[in-house]
């Protein structure tokens, strides 16, 4: 079956909402370009409250047809019932990309022999234990991992955010998809301008939703290490919709912001610093957060914790920021990653990853290529 142009007709799946976090940050700039490219795209979401006109008439304009399902509660009961409400409500599509285990399942299931994309955005069943979502125990885990089973093995193709998931997922499953290919989480580098460091004290600033999976006990000790060496505040910026009042990890300021208000805030401040639990570090090598290409774009560095992803061998190679290691002592650790801020160049590094790695039109581009491998596979 040849081939011969670069238009399709696609079905993107997400559980998550477009209105929030994730959803405005990753799947809108990366459907509108789809469609800007002339690809037929019909976005289906589950929201968790009506959306506004305004971001209907934003993707209508460039073409996007949104399929509107209702998220109903959080819980794994629901997340099953929501498997179920895509099933459905799907429409059939020479492509369909599934964001995820549940959309993946969806489509399989509905279209046995359809082209899908199975886009592995983390191990979902592990990770939803250990943020200790309501619902997750050994029943709806096994239940979960079945589905993972499901994806891997019926998709056609597989997308994975970092490299070191790959060898996880071979040691789980006979069977994976022969098309594949790393996209990391990217962004929109154009909405995230570099710049040298601002004047003032040194400013942390902590992005977004700290769940479960954080290891906030682990962000106290890293700050109150830090204080004794240096000047420095700590600003937690989070979405409007989160009803958490504070972390107490020793953040001076907490206020609240939209996505598009994040880029003046990244260039305000000097680093982030992402911190996760040790629990299971399978789990961690799946891990890519969205945080991380907005600091690297904005010519900021990162202090994280160990086996993140990638983001060990991607810091190092680049030297944009500092991995802190266990058993290696984190006042050494810390001190050379102050050093590392005085670093005139530190932004121009930060960014050149950003570029290489984390870029939304890359990400675009490799999507595509994956389309027409699909497209081409009988």
């Amino acid at each position: 079956m040849k081939v011969s142009s670069k238009i399709f007709d696609i079905s993107y799946l997400s559980v998550d909402s477009i209105q929030e976090g994730v959803g405005a940050s990753q799947i809108v700039p990366l459907v509108k370009a789809l469609a800007s490219q002339g690809n037929n795209v019909c976005l289906t979401t589950c929201e968790k409250s009506p959306p506004p006109n305004l971001l209907k008439s934003e993707l209508a304009e460039v073409g996007i047809s949104w399929n509107i399902l209702q998220y109903g509660k959080n819980g794994a009961i629901h997340g099953f019932l929501r498997l179920g409400k895509i099933f459905i409500c799907m429409p059939r599509a020479k492509i369909i990309h599934a964001r995820s285990d549940i959309p993946a399942v969806a489509a399989v299931l509905r279209f046995p022999f359809g082209r899908i994309l199975w886009d592995v955005r983390s191990l979902w069943a592990d990770q939803r234990r250990i943020i200790d979502s309501k619902g997750w125990n050994r029943a709806t885990t096994g239940a979960a991992k079945f589905l993972e089973r499901i994806a891997a093995s019926r998709s056609t193709a597989m997308t994975t955010l970092t490299q070191a998931v790959v060898p996880v997922l071979e040691r789980r499953y006979k069977k994976l998809p022969i098309i594949r290919e790393v996209i990391p989480t990217c962004t929109q580098l154009d909405k995230f301008q570099v710049s040298k460091m601002p004047s003032g004290p040194i400013t942390c600033l902590l992005p977004g939703t700290f769940n479960n999976f954080y290891d906030l006990d682990q962000m106290r000790q890293i700050i109150s290490n830090l204080r004794e060496i240096t000047q420095l505040q700590i600003v937690w910026v989070k979405p409007k919709e989160s009803t958490t009042i504070a972390l107490n990890v020793g953040e001076d300021l907490v206020t609240t912001a939209a996505y598009k208000e994040m880029p003046s805030l990244f260039q305000s401040s000097h680093f982030g610093l992402i911190v996760c639990k040790s629990d299971n570090l399978e789990v961690l090598t799946a891990v890519a957060p969205t945080k991380v290409a907005e600091f690297l774009a904005s010519g900021r560095p990162i202090l994280v914790s160990n086996g993140i992803g990638d983001l060990d061998f991607l810091i190092e190679t680049y030297k944009v920021g500092v991995s802190l290691e266990p058993g290696v002592d984190m006042h050494n650790s810390l001190l050379r990653f102050m050093e590392l801020l005085k670093d005139p160049e530190i932004h121009i590094r930060c960014r050149q990853l950003a570029e290489e790695m984390f870029s939304m039109a890359s990400a675009v581009e490799k999507y595509i290529s994956i389309y027409r491998k699909m497209a081409l596979n009988d």
